[in-house]
């Protein structure tokens, strides 16, 4: 079994960095917009053209 080298320092500022972002409403709402935002880039470019609500007329 390896043994971690992580003092003890490191993992209480990682856990409260942490509970910070888990319990604060601004940090949520900015990790969601951004987070959201970085996925519907690259979905738009792969649907490039692609109707969703196509309409009603009929390809001969």
């Amino acid at each position: 079994m390896v043994k971690t080298n992580i003092s003890l320092k490191l993992r209480r500022l990682v856990r409260s960095s942490w509970t910070v972002i888990f319990n604060d409403h601004f940090c949520w709402t900015f990790i969601k917009s951004y987070g959201l935002f970085a996925l519907v880039i690259p979905l738009a470019k792969i649907l490039n053209g692609f109707e969703v609500m196509p309409t009603n007329r009929i390809c001969a």
